[in-house]
């Protein structure tokens, strides 16, 4: 699994994600969270290509350091995030809720994402065999 691949989707469904929180925001439905829903956004997009580089990076290795790689780097993942959002939330003043939810959506849509391409993946590795 190449990182360009999860790179170039990723970008796309940034992109998608981009195109509906400008659109809320033109409509005035974000006039107080603004910043914090992009906020929230690139943090998931940040996250999805930080596991992302864990998951190309142990294509290739064995399967005790490909796991060890994957779950380490997901609990530690999940604290850069939790360490974020708090000083986020507490030094910036940012809207909780807003951050809160833009992360939530953006994040599962990224880790559906991620979902979708390693399956597709490992279904092209098992028709080549």
């Amino acid at each position: 699994m190449k990182f360009t691949i999860f790179f170039k989707n990723s970008f796309y469904l940034f992109a998608v994600f981009a195109i509906f929180l400008t659109f809320l925001t033109l409509a005035g439905w974000l006039n107080q969270g603004v910043i914090a829903a992009w906020v929230g956004l690139l943090l998931a997009w940040f996250n999805f290509l930080i596991g992302a580089a864990i998951l190309a990076w142990g294509a290739g290795k064995t399967d005790r350091d490909f796991y060890g790689a994957f779950f380490s780097g997901m609990i530690l993942r999940f604290i850069l995030i939790f360490v974020l959002l708090w000083f986020l939330i507490t030094n910036l003043q940012l809207n909780s809720l807003i951050l809160a939810g833009s992360l939530l959506i953006s994040y599962f849509g990224f880790l559906f994402l991620e979902i979708w391409l390693i399956h597709k993946h490992s279904v092209t590795r098992s028709s080549n065999r």
